[in-house]
């Protein structure tokens, strides 16, 4: 039997085996192995790895049936594509594109077991089995339906990323526009010329290389746009603040807050005592509130979800095991629970922080690029010999009400007064 051994056949093998080396390689980071909507998304990639071998056999032994097959393949690529695209920005799977695909999916497979859906033909030279009539057309529209969909996703990631993940962004774009518009453009000159698809097929696989790469290394970019994590603040019994955690610019209103402290003072004694985990609706955004033995933990955000709500009864659960000891003896002091960082690393790091919006932000820049106030300057200088003491000094100043800095410096001067009179006293007597 003699194969037909053209160079499409070779480029799908080798965007085929590198779709499955990527589909393999999203497992490794632990951060994005669980996430939902990464798992359709490596679906699709698996599925789109399966479409382009297929295609490849079906040239390589000019197997019609294998062609056919090939094209049913697209059926759970757009599926996969659609849900997980979706999922990621309203966080459920329906939508409209959701609907056309299953409708389009059925016409597909049916016009599949029609006779001629697949031709022999002489291309260029070589072999070739493209799709013909309705088949085809149909083929084609879940393909720029999957291209539509990304394009979206890309345009919506890249306008709502906050300033912090900006340039993963750009990247995150780089590969949608590469495996949206690109790979489209050349999949249109297909139908003139057949070289193209080797081409738009290369313009795929990158782009998604570029997508899962970008995703992996920041996976803050999949939680963008299906809701806002404002703050998360962490109250005793008695009413008491424990920990704060804020991940925006603080926007919220003081009704928020007010909403907040009413919501714990109206909670029912029942659902309290039981554990409950409660939304209330406030007038700018959702409050999910968790009561357990010694706290109470509010996550202000912008809508409910279920993974807000599961975050936030394991952070709950842990917070009470971490602080065990303390809360039991009622220690009020802030400083106490700072390490509960930890759990914000572990249940929310994934949640993009939107405090910072431009790179003049002082909390971005080093000590030594700050400015200070001469006379403050110089004060503090005289203060702190250290360089590397005086820097760090610099540099929580900016992160502190404009009054603190002469605050400090006065009841410094004070101090260091009254230190002095007491040395003196001392030597004379």
């Amino acid at each position: 039997m003699t194969l037909n051994l053209t160079p499409e056949v070779i480029v799908d093998f080798i965007v085929a085996i590198s779709g499955f080396v990527l589909t393999i390689t999203t497992y490794i980071k632990p951060k994005t192995k669980k996430i939902t909507s990464l798992n359709y998304i490596r679906l699709s990639i698996f599925s789109f790895s399966v479409f382009i071998f297929l295609d490849g056999l079906s040239l390589l032994y000019i197997s019609k049936l294998l062609s056919i097959i090939s094209g049913f393949i697209l059926v759970p690529l757009t599926l996969s594509l659609v849900i997980g695209i979706t999922y990621i920005i309203k966080e459920n799977f329906y939508s409209p594109g959701f609907v056309i695909v299953i409708g389009l999916s059925v016409l597909l497979i049916y016009l599949g077991f029609q006779p001629n859906a697949v031709d022999i033909q002489i291309q260029g030279g070589y072999i070739r089995l493209p799709w013909t009539g309705l088949f085809n057309d149909i083929g084609m529209i879940l393909t720029a339906i999957s291209e539509v969909y990304m394009l979206y996703w890309g345009i919506k990631t890249l306008k709502n990323a906050p300033f912090l993940i900006k340039k993963e962004a750009y990247l995150f774009f780089l590969g949608i526009f590469f495996a949206s518009v690109v790979a489209m453009f050349f999949y249109v000159l297909y139908l003139i010329d057949p070289f193209y698809i080797l081409i738009s097929n290369f313009a795929l696989l990158i782009g998604l290389l570029i997508v899962t790469l970008s995703a992996m290394i920041e996976p803050k970019l999949l939680y963008i746009l299906p809701f806002t994590v404002y703050r998360i603040v962490v109250k005793d019994r008695e009413g008491y603040p424990l920990f704060d955690h804020d991940w925006s610019k603080s926007e919220i209103s003081e009704n928020i807050f007010t909403g907040f402290i009413n919501a714990i003072q109206l909670m029912s004694e029942e659902i309290m005592n039981m554990g409950g985990l409660l939304d209330i609706q406030l007038d700018d955004g959702i409050l999910i509130l968790h009561e357990s033995e010694n706290i109470t933990v509010g996550l202000i955000t912008s809508k409910s979800s279920k993974l807000l709500r599961y975050s936030v009864t394991n952070f709950t659960c842990d917070f009470e095991n971490k602080f065990e000891k303390i809360l039991k003896e009622g220690n009020k002091d802030m400083r106490e629970y700072e390490s509960a960082h930890e759990l914000i690393e572990k249940y929310f790091s994934n949640f993009p922080s939107r405090i910072i919006s431009h790179k003049r932000k002082p909390l971005l820049l080093t000590e030594r690029l700050l400015k200070l106030p001469l006379t403050l300057d110089t004060d503090l200088k005289k203060i702190f010999k250290d360089e590397e003491e005086f820097n760090f000094i610099k540099s929580e100043i900016y992160r502190t009400p404009e009054s603190t800095a002469a605050g400090f410096i006065s009841l410094y001067k004070e101090l260091k007064n009254e230190l002095d009179d007491i040395e003196n006293e001392y030597e004379k007597s």
